[in-house]
Parts: structure tokens; sequence; C-alpha cells
């Protein structure tokens, strides 16, 4: 029988959370079967802030608030403005879908039942950038709409109750305003005085990262991995310094989910006379990787921790430090050879498997592991780059246009 999620009575914040973890199952690379998310979620935010793994493409960002600032001149009820949002997102699909170019339509596939609308997974980018002005949850714009629309002279901040909004703007004054056709001929494409602005708003909300730097100086043909970027060699020291930290990093962990598919699929080999090739393959992978890592110095995980501290980011537990640490030794001691078959780092992944999951580990659950498919958490992290690779590109196609 598959494993199947049952939705309980949570409250929408949890059930939000709950999304955004399994968002991460769709992608490829961002299953987190060793327990390295929060490092690689402070990497990505401090390279490109804003982001999510699961934006599509950039035009969204000033899509969302035109849908609420027509919502706003028509003076919609606090109590009503969910449900009108709601419409107003929907109605997007089908244009865009007609247009052109439409890879990356939000709810290209579930239509009318999509759960997750464009305005939440682009909400933490539209405050990031200083689109939406409030600086406030999406929750929170519902719930002092009416306010707000007339001016925001009664509205409190959540953070200061003593203190009141006064003709703040919800949106950014600057926004270009859509055509009157819209949202019957929305499409991807932007406007030149669209990715201006988005482009000045990156820079504002974004100074001193990667994203701004690429935002300003990278073109519409990104490289695939974008410290193979040639703008990223013109960037400042400090943010060459942190594609350094994302890149070493990256490179160094990408054994440990090939180690441990490997002792799956030989657990599922040996139980359920699973396929051969799978093992093959990851003996295959990991003798590769290994050529890889054995051509870089090796790996100082201080640099890591040093970033991270300097973020003010919250530190991985003691245990992923110590599981990362225990990994770098091993592989400096052994010269970053015969990793398939050696015992202290297969009794290192089965250990922190263990570790993370308990009963539900795949190499302890017969029933986990009959379900095991091959393949999962594999691919080297690439820090949301998949993403805002395809931002970019719409964004200097703009500045072209």
């Amino acid at each position: 029988m598959e494993p199947t999620l049952t939705w309980l009575d949570l409250t929408a914040t949890d059930r939000n959370q709950m999304r955004r973890v399994l968002d991460l199952f769709r992608e490829q690379g961002t299953v987190d079967e060793m327990g390295l998310g929060t490092l690689r979620d402070t990497l990505s935010d401090s390279l490109f802030p804003g982001t999510s793994t699961i934006q599509t493409r950039l035009r969204y960002m000033l899509f969302v608030p035109w849908m609420y600032q027509g919502l706003e001149r028509r003076r919609i009820r606090s109590d009503e403005v969910a449900e009108r949002a709601r419409k107003a997102e929907l109605k997007l699909i089908e244009p865009l879908l007609a247009s052109e170019e439409d890879e990356g339509v939000i709810g290209a596939r579930s239509r009318g039942s999509l759960k997750r609308l464009p305005s939440e997974v682009y909400w933490s980018g539209l405050v990031r950038w200083g689109i939406f002005k409030c600086g406030q949850s999406q929750s929170w714009y519902h719930t002092h709409f009416e306010a707000l629309s007339k001016g925001g002279h009664s509205v409190e901040r959540s953070d200061d109750p003593g203190l009141t909004w006064s003709q703040q703007p919800t949106w950014h004054p600057r926004i270009p305003q859509p055509r009157d056709s819209f949202p019957h001929d929305a499409s991807f494409a932007l406007e030149r005085d669209e990715a201006e602005f988005l482009q000045e708003r990156i820079a504002d909300g974004c100074a001193g990262t990667l994203l701004a730097w690429l935002a300003r100086e990278g073109s519409d043909l990104p490289a695939v991995d974008f410290w193979d970027d040639p703008a990223v060699a013109k960037a400042s020291t400090r943010i060459q310094e942190v594609v350094e930290v994302a890149r070493r990093f990256s490179l160094h962990v990408e054994g440990m989910p090939l180690l441990y598919n490997l002792l799956v699929a030989e657990r599922h080999r040996e139980e359920f006379g699973g396929e051969e090739g799978w093992i093959d393959r990851y003996r295959e992978d990991l003798a590769a990787w290994e050529g890889r890592e054995a051509k870089e110095s090796p790996y100082d995980s201080g640099a890591m921790w040093d970033f991270v501290g300097s973020r003010k980011a919250r530190l991985p537990e003691e245990q992923s430090r110590r599981f990362v640490g225990e990994w770098s030794r091993r592989l400096a001691e052994i010269g970053v050879r015969g990793i398939a078959g050696d015992r202290v780092l297969r009794k290192l992944v089965a250990d922190r498997e263990m570790q993370l999951k308990r009963r539900r580990a795949r190499l302890a659950n017969s029933t986990r592991l009959l379900h095991y498919n091959g393949r999962v958490g594999v691919g080297r992290m690439d820090f949301r780059w998949f993403r805002v690779r395809r931002l970019l590109i719409d964004l200097h196609e703009g500045l072209a246009a």
C-alpha cells in the first residue's frame, strides 16, 4: 500500500509550513535525507534573498500587487478579501496558458482547485524586495485591508501596538501599472519599465548579495551553475567568498546522499530482490564524485560555521555539526577513495538516518524500504539556482525589450 498523507485539524500556519515541506519533494536535490536543510537554506537566503524553490516566473512579483491594488480600489471588505483575491489569482491561469510562453504557470494542472496561490508563493519576496511596503504577513494585510485601502490611519503595527501607520503606502509608489486589459492578456514578458523597477527593488532590498549583483551585471544566458557564471568572477570579494562557501560545501556533501542511496539499494536487494542496476549506478556515481572531490583542497568546515555565525542565523544542532565534521575527517584519512566500501562512512550515514528518522528509517523499516524507488535526495545542492536562473532570464530579457 502506498504511503498517504492525511490532513488533521491544523491551523493556517501549520498547513502552510506543511506545504513548504512537501514542496521540497517536487524538485531534484531538495529532499533533505541527511539533515542539512538548515545549512542549505541559510546559504540560499544569503545568496538569493526573497526567493524560494517554488517561485517560477518573475512577473508574478507584479501580478500579485496589481490584483490587490484592484481590490483596494473597489474597497473590498477585510472579511471578503481572501476569497476575492483567490478568484482574481485563478483568473490569471488561462490567459497565461494561452500566451506564447506558458512555462511556469502556477495552477496549470490544478486550475480551480489550486491550493498554493501565487500570492503565498511570492509574499516573502514582495516583502524582502520592498514591493509590499508594510513589511507584514499576508494574513496581517488581509486583516487590515479595509483600513489600509482607505489610507491606513488607524492600523496598528503588529510589532509595536502603540504606533499606527500614517499615510504609509501599501505598495511601492513607483510600481508600474498594468494595461487596462489585464489580466485578460497576461503574459510573462516584462516591459522594460517593469524590469527596471524590479531591478531597482532587488538592488535596494538585497544590496550586497549575489542576487543583486546578477540582477545588475548578469545576462539572459546565466551559467548552468551560478559559481561558473562569468559575472560572478567580477563580483565583490565578499560575494565571491559566499559563493565559494556554497560551492565547496555542496560538492563536499554531495557524496552523502549517494552513499545513503547505495546502502538502501543494497538493503532493498537483500530483502526484496531489487534491481542490481541501482547498486552499480551508485557505485559509479560515487566514484565520479570522488574524482571531483579529490581535485579540491581538504574541506575546512570552519568556513561554513564562521559564515553561519556571521549571518546571525540559527546554527545547526550539534549532531549535524558533528556529522559533517566526522564525514570530513574520514575523507581526509582515506584520501577520498573507496567511499562505497568504507565501513566507517557506511556506519556514519546509516546512524545519521536512524538519528533523524528513528523508526521511519529505510535501513530499519521494511515497509518504507519496500517503497524505495531507486533514487531519493540525490543531486548537488544548487541553493535555488534552478529557480533564480529563470527569474534572472526574465529580468534581463525585459531590460533588453
